[in-house]
This record gives structure tokens, sequence and C-alpha cells, in this order.
């Protein structure tokens, strides 16, 4: 098992040139180790390898991620340095920039806000307002990507923190399948997995894939359905989940420049999708209905998806992407109300989001000068419409948000000579949206239209084949919108929001290239900084994330391979002229360290063990950094550190067996309280697993 190495460095101007002029010192012709990494980065669209880019990148190739005892993406990037899991339904926070954007629970639906943290499958990313309500899983995944800092250049929409960039594998002209089947406990509660996967040729030009995997079993939560005022209708401890994928692969033997897949995929989630309990629980993991903001879901994902590839001559080739899809998200709420009788806090609600998406790139390579660059265009339509409705019938609230967005973006990777390369590039986004919201009395609408113009400027620096400096200034956004407070039905509208990002780093492979280490300094300047601020959306004029991350891992000898990473932060409001008190204060979700480390080692030609840890520190919740007003409420979550064990053996060559334990010490982590409610979230306790794989 490997761990990803690709980290990099950002620090002030000055401390950057000097390590670039310190490495200009005359080097003698070298070659590159033949082992060398030659993975490619997919999020950044231009062909590059890790080594090459100078953007912060861990990336898991289908082996790591098969070593993995994760079941779900966020289980996997939660070991990425500086990537924390917390937030409404558990969002990926990456440098300490809240993935889940400014919206909290209903308080993004009302204002239509957009995540900080983009999720892209197969070149579509999955858009969504509010908390985190499908689980994406790891099941025949060709290869995972964390990029970090922000990715608007080449993402655009909801990436100002970073984005997740999931490949899934292609059908193959030759047959094969494997099966899976698993079972974990948890709080003594059992989840059942069972995934299965066959391709193969249908013809000399075409081929297919089917994959599906399915999850049953109860929450690791004990929701104990003690509220007399909700009838609910099924065990709340139920969960039930499902991705299902169909795909053909279109490589006509005839014509070999063209290459085309039709996509076909279904995801759906039943029961909890908050890891919530009783704020004060003491580590029973229970949560009773009649207290807790509890939610019964019901979520389905469907998208129809065709990428298309053809070279149109040596230096020069088309992709195009097509995308729609349909998010169906329904959810059954309860939380505290002032008396019996007073049922206007116990709601339904229901969402649909419907998406249309097209991107056309042209790439043009000159090899002889070592020239790559790209032009692309994007069109992308969003519909979303939320209900929510009290169980006597009335309305809570409900609201219709269309946007749409057009970009031209690209990038030029041009070497100056054999070591020196500039890049630039970066996008222009034009973006509409017609909005209305209403709490049944009172009716608000917004109907705006903005144009971003998003740059990146960057250098890169080969000392010798092994090492890489690399400098990086870009920049991001999230858009302006109105949010109603539908109790009162007065509105508020808050303003974009802008970071720039600069960046420096160096990495460096080693021990012939099995090894590699990385640093990387950062610094993000944050201009209107959205934050949740009571029942309202703010901006905070000026914030700012600034911090260092280290990685390093290498295999020591043919048995055994280490690793080991860590960050450290601050994050700052500097100027908040809607609520001055907070200047000085931290930013939510801006964890001030975090460290990993893990070891694989190979027992036996059969046996295989493995152990990694990962410590976060305890960061503020709120903008706020105040304790709740419900007691047992905290300010602050995080400080804890997590330890897995698994043991993998082979029985034969197609035939395997794992058995793993995640939390091992059965730490009780709290990684998000939610202010002012009887709510706080936690991670899974000790959980314990065996899962059989077979191949063929």
């Amino acid at each position: 098992m490997k761990q990803p190495i690709t980290l990099r460095q950002r620090k002030p101007l000055a401390i950057a040139l000097a390590a670039l002029a310190a490495a200009a010192a005359p080097a003698g012709a070298q070659e590159a180790p033949a082992t060398m990494s030659a993975v490619q980065v997919i999020g950044e669209k231009m062909g590059r390898s890790e080594q090459d880019s100078v953007t912060a990148v861990s990336v898991f190739t289908a082996e790591e991620v098969a070593a993995k005892d994760k079941k779900s993406v966020l289980d996997l990037v939660a070991e990425v340095p500086n990537v924390t899991i917390g937030e409404f339904g558990g969002v990926a926070n990456i440098r300490g920039s809240n993935g889940a954007g400014p919206g909290f629970s209903s308080l993004a639906w009302k204002g239509a806000t957009r995540a900080r943290t983009a999720t892209i499958i197969d070149g579509v990313s999955q858009v969504w307002t509010g908390g985190n309500l499908l689980s994406n899983g790891l099941w025949d995944v060709e290869q995972l990507e964390v990029l970090r800092g922000p990715q608007s250049t080449m993402q655009g929409r909801s990436a100002v923190g970073g984005a997740i960039v999931l490949k899934t594998k292609d059908p193959s002209f030759k047959q094969e399948g494997a099966v899976r089947l698993g079972l974990q406990e948890a709080n003594g509660k059992l989840l059942k997995q069972a995934a299965g996967v066959v391709s193969g040729p249908l013809s000399d030009g075409l081929a297919y894939r089917l994959s599906a995997d399915i999850t049953r079993g109860e929450h690791f939560i004990d929701y104990v359905d003690n509220n007399a005022r909700v009838d609910y209708s099924s065990d709340p401890d139920k969960v039930e989940r499902g991705d299902i994928k169909a795909k053909l692969l279109w490589a006509p033997k005839d014509n070999p420049s063209l290459v085309s897949r039709l996509d076909l995929q279904h995801q759906s989630q039943k029961g909890p999708y908050l890891n919530q309990v009783n704020v004060g629980d003491d580590g029973d993991y229970i949560a009773s209905t009649d207290k807790v903001n509890h939610r019964i879901g019901d979520t389905t994902m469907n998208a129809v998806i065709s990428n298309t590839s053809y070279q149109l001559d040596a230096n020069r080739s088309v992709d195009v992407l097509l995308s729609a899809s349909r998010l169906d998200a329904g959810f059954t709420h309860n939380q505290t109300v002032p008396a019996v009788t007073n049922t206007a806090n116990y709601f339904n609600s229901d969402s649909r989001q419907d998406g249309l998406g097209l991107e056309a790139r042209l790439n043009l390579t000159a090899p002889d000068a070592g020239l790559k660059s790209m032009v692309g265009v994007s069109h992308f339509k969003d519909d979303l419409t939320v209900l929510a409705r009290t169980y006597a019938g009335a309305i809570r609230y409900s609201g219709d948000t269309k946007t749409a967005a057009t970009s031209l973006f690209g990038e030029v990777d041009y070497p100056l000579n054999d070591r020196w390369a500039l890049i630039a590039g970066g996008r222009i986004e034009r973006e509409s949206q017609d909005r209305s919201i209403t709490n049944g009395v009172v009716t608000q609408t917004r109907d705006a239209s903005k144009t971003y113009v998003l740059p990146r400027f960057a250098a890169r620096y080969k000392l010798d084949p092994w090492t890489v400096f690399g400098l990086d200034v870009r920049k991001g956004y999230n858009p302006a919108g109105i949010s109603m407070d539908t109790n009162s039905g007065s509105i508020s509208s808050f303003e974009a929001e802008y970071v720039t990002a600069f960046e420096v780093s160096v990495k460096q492979r080693f021990n012939d290239g099995k090894g590699g280490w990385s640093v990387s300094l950062f610094n993000n300047d944050f201009k209107d900084y959205q934050v949740r601020n009571g029942t309202r959306i703010s901006n905070v004029d000026e914030a700012n994330i600034r911090g260092i991350e280290f990685e390093v891992g290498t295999d020591l000898g043919g048995a055994t391979h280490v690793y080991a990473n860590a960050s450290a932060q601050t994050g700052k409001v500097e100027a908040f002229s809607a609520n001055p008190a907070y200047v000085g204060n931290k930013l939510p979700y801006a964890a001030p360290r975090t460290f990993g480390a893990g070891i694989s080692h190979k027992l036996t030609p059969a046996l295989t063990l493995n152990a990694n840890a990962k410590y976060v520190a305890a960061y503020y919740v709120d903008i706020s950094n105040a304790a709740g007003t419900v007691a047992g409420q905290k300010a602050q979550a995080g400080d804890y550190t997590l330890v897995d064990v698994s043991a993998c053996y082979a029985i034969d060559k197609q035939t395997s067996v794992r058995a793993y334990v995640n939390n091992l010490f059965d730490k009780y982590v709290v990684n998000t309280y939610f202010q002012g409610s009887t709510t706080q979230d936690v991670l899974a306790p000790r959980t314990v697993g065996v899962q059989l794989d077979y191949r063929f």
C-alpha cells in the first residue's frame, strides 16, 4: 500500500524567490529514474504528471484505493494533510476553508448557497446546496485526487476551497469482473455490503461495464423514536444505499483517433444522513428524536454522461463532455418545540435539482518544444426547487433558483528552457441567477448576472529530474445571492466571495523514484468571505488563511512502505463591518494542525499488515468563536487522534480477505457543534469489519 506523495510549499514572495534562486545552482545532467510516478492529474485537464504539477494535489490510484479500508470518499480524503471532515452532513474542509460554504441546514436552501469544495465524478460536478445528502462510495474507482487551494480556474463553480476529483473505471476489451462481500459493526449496529462489476467486449470496437454497490443495515447512532408527536413510518436507524453504473465504450478499430463513452449512473440513499447525537452525549451515540435535529432522508441522483475524445492529428485533440442530472432529495425533520401543541417546527422538506452541462476542450501540444496548451468553453444550467411544509400543511418556505453559467477557460504550459517553464491561464465566467423565495406570506426575488475574471500564473523550475520547485498565484470565487429569514420574512443579501491564493512549493523524488517528499507554503487572502452569521449570511470583508503542509513517503526495501504528513495553519478575520466584535476571530473549521502517519508491511507473500493514524487539533465551528446557547455545547470541536489497523490475506491470485478495525481506541470524536441547537455531529466509534474480494 502506498500513500499518495505530493505536496508543495507556499510562503511570502521573498522566501519563494530565495528558494528558487538557490535551486538555480548548476547541476549535472541526470536521467529520471525508471520507477518515477507517471500518474497524470486529471483535475488539471492539462495532461500533466503528478511530478510536473505545481498544484498541491494528493493522488490515490486504483491500487491505493483498494488497499484502504474506507467505504466512502470522505473517509479516504480525511487522510490527506490539512483536510478535515465536518459541517452539516459531513463535508471535506480543505486548507481551513469551510467546504459547505456559508449555508447551514435550511439556511443553505433559503440562500441557495454554494459549496466551497467541489466533488467531480467522471468530469461532472456534483453541485449541491445545503447538507451533504448523498454519500459517494469507492467501488470501481480508477483514481481519486484531492486538489488543495482554489480550483475555480479549471473547475468553475463550487471549487473556491478545493476539489475532489474521481474517475471511475472504463469498460475493458478483456472480459473481467469482481465481487465484494463485506460486513462491519459499529456500536452494535451492522452494515452489509455487496458489490460487483463485470466488463468486457461486445464487438471489436464496443465494450461495456456494469457495476453495483449496495449497502444495507443500521446507522451506528441509535435513533430512539420516542417522539409522540411524530409518527415515523420506518425504523429511523435503517440505512439503504445504492450506486449503480452502466457504461458503453466505443473505440472503432477503423478510426483509432475516436474514443467515446456513455455513462448511466444511479445513486440512492435512505435513512439518516447526519451523524447527529444529543448535545452533551457522552459516548453512548444515542439520539432521541424528541430532542435532536433529526432527519430521515430519501435521496436519489440520476445522471447521463457522454465523454468523447478525438485526436485531430499528432498535436491536436478535442474532448467533449455532455451531462444531464437530477437530484431528488427529501427528508422528515423534527426538533424541540416550545409546546406540545405546537407542531410548526416539525416538517417535511423536498428539493429537486436539474442540471445540464456542456464542456468542450481543444488540446494543443508541441512535443519538440515541450509546449502544452488547452482552451475550452463550458455552459451549465441548473434549476433548484425547494419546498418545506409543516405537518399541518402550511408552507415554511419554498423557492426556485435558476442558474446559468457560460465560461471560456484555458491554460498554457510553456517551457523557457530545459528547467524553467511558465504557466498562464484562467477562466472568464458569466453567471446569471433568477431566484425567488417565500415563507407563504412574503415573497422576495432576485435577478442578477455577473462576469467573474479568474486569472492564474505559475512558474515551474526543475533542478533535476527528481526535484521540482513551483510558484503559483490564482483566483477563485463563489457567487452572490439573497437569503430570507422565513420566520420574519426579512431578506438579506450577500456579495460574491473572492480569494487570491499564493503558493510556493518544492517536491522531490528519491530512493530511485520509490519515495518522495514535498512542502507547500500557502497564503489565501479572502475578500467578502461568506459566513453564517446567526440567521443571516454575511460577508467578512477581509479574511486570511495561511499555512504550511509537508508530506513524505517511501518504500523501505521491497516489503514495507511508510508515509507521514503534517500541516499547520491559521485562519483569521481581518475586517468584518457587519460584526466588528468578531475581528481577530478564527475562521470556522480551520484546524491549526494536522498530523498523519502510516505503515504497510508485507509479512509474508500472502499477508500484508497496515496501520495509520491521523491527528486533528481543536478548531472553532462558528464565526463567533463562542459557546452555544445549549447546555453541554462547546465552542470548539476536533482535538482527536484516530488509529486504523488492517490485515489482508491473499488466498490465491483471485481471492483475498481483509479484516480491519477503524478508530482502534474507540475515540469519541465531535467534529461539529451546531450553535444554538440541541445537536452535535460525531464521527464513527470503533468499527470492526471484514470483506471478501474475488476477481475473475
